[in-house]
């Protein structure tokens, strides 16, 4: 039984989400002590890393929302000015009705008829001719004022209009600016739920790997010692249904992504629906639980079991679970609650629509014999081909088909 236990110990948690742009750090595939130890530095250094690159991230992010935060007080800045230069030439209109009236005034009182010798009343009462100079000079004067002062109304009149031009080209500017900012947060926050969903992924290889060594230690493991010395196998001669009842709702294969709505995304398993939150989820068969991921932004809640079938090694792994009732190493039968369904709403888990099982198979134990999600997708198995599970609508009643 000792050795049967040790199957799973070789495992190391493989990072299960699949992100182009960044490197994720795969799981383990230590052969000894000292190297487990070692894959164990490497996480914490990954953690730190990724800890670096989103602390990043978030000085970009609220650089960003400062730049668009100052768009937006510039083009409130900019609307006030518009409004006060429109003000401003409603009332230099005004003026001007007034300053022409004054000046058609003036200048219906200042005629001068050519050839002729006749004034205002105002250069009629000069007392002398130096009087009446003076008095002709005056008018001219507030004439030529009056029209000067009309000219640079209307010059303002139009500066104004040339201004309330210039600050609507420069708010479309700015919208567009603040749009494209929005596109670049929208990214940005994309990147941190990437380094977040890493981290999280790191969390657990450390904790996960941390746990197998100090499994390794107690089973008085020699540092350098190859680890498959330790582990023996448990088989079984068929994989049956994790569940007692249910209807398959989502098969195996491309599909268009139930929560995000992109079209052709892999679906690595069998959706079961049927059963309510809480229903008993077995292990497909017997074996070891090798991987317990908890909470896990996309997943929930996943167990993944090692399987020796007639000799050929398989996963299963089953996510959206309510609750996990498992340990990592522990051997289960294929009798063994493993946990229950979960994928509620209000979990956390944002791919799932409602309550049902998840249920997927690959070749080979995905952590020892292969390390990266890229090789587990290459890996993975239409789970009807090993189970017999009715077509999709179609319900079954008991765990053997």
């Amino acid at each position: 039984m000792k050795r049967l236990v040790r199957i799973s110990l070789i495992i190391i948690f493989a990072i299960f989400i699949s992100v182009p742009t960044y490197n994720v750090y795969a799981a383990s595939d230590a052969q000894t002590l000292a190297e487990l130890r070692r894959d164990l530095a490497a996480y914490k250094a990954q953690k730190s890393e990724n800890t670096k690159k989103q602390n990043a991230t978030k000085a970009e992010i609220n650089s960003a929302k400062n730049s668009v935060s100052n768009k937006q007080v510039e083009i409130e800045a900019n609307q006030k000015k518009v409004n006060d230069a429109i003000q401003e030439s409603e009332q230099l209109e005004k003026e001007i009705a007034n300053g022409k009236k004054e000046l058609a005034e003036l200048v219906q009182n200042y005629q001068i008829a050519s050839g002729d010798n006749i004034y205002l009343e105002y250069i009629f009462k000069a007392t002398s001719f130096e009087d009446l100079v003076y008095r002709y000079a005056v008018m001219e004067q507030i004439m030529n004022y009056q029209e000067s002062l009309i000219s640079t109304w209307k010059d303002k009149i139009e500066y104004n209009k040339q201004l309330k031009v210039d600050l609507e080209a420069r708010e479309v500017t700015l919208n567009q600016q603040i749009k494209d900012l929005a596109k670049e947060i929208d990214n940005l926050n994309d990147e941190l739920e990437d380094y977040f969903d890493i981290s999280l992924s790191v969390e657990q290889d450390i904790k996960s790997t941390q746990e197998l060594i100090t499994t390794y230690e107690k089973m008085g493991c020699k540092e350098n010692q190859n680890l498959q010395e330790c582990i023996g196998e448990l088989g079984d001669t068929r994989l049956i249904r994790p569940l007692n009842k249910g209807v398959i709702t989502s098969l195996w294969g491309y599909r268009t992504h139930p929560t995000t709505g992109v079209a052709n995304t892999f679906h690595n398993g069998i959706d079961i629906g049927g059963n309510s939150v809480g229903t008993s989820v077995y292990s497909a068969a017997n074996g070891m639980v090798g991987k317990i991921i908890y909470k896990a932004s996309c997943g929930g809640n996943q167990v993944y079991i090692y399987h020796n079938i007639n000799g050929k090694k398989y996963t299963t792994v089953y996510m959206h679970l309510n609750s996990i009732n498992v340990k990592l190493g522990q051997i289960v039968k294929n009798s063994s609650v493993i946990g229950t369904v979960g994928g509620q709403k209000g979990t956390g888990d944002t791919c799932t629509t409602g309550a049902h099982l998840h249920f997927g198979t690959g070749s080979g134990w995905y952590g020892s014999d292969y390390t990266s999600s890229s090789t587990w997708k290459a890996k993975s198995i239409n789970p009807a081909t090993l189970v017999s599970f009715p077509g999709k609508g179609k319900y079954f009643y008991s765990r053997n088909g």
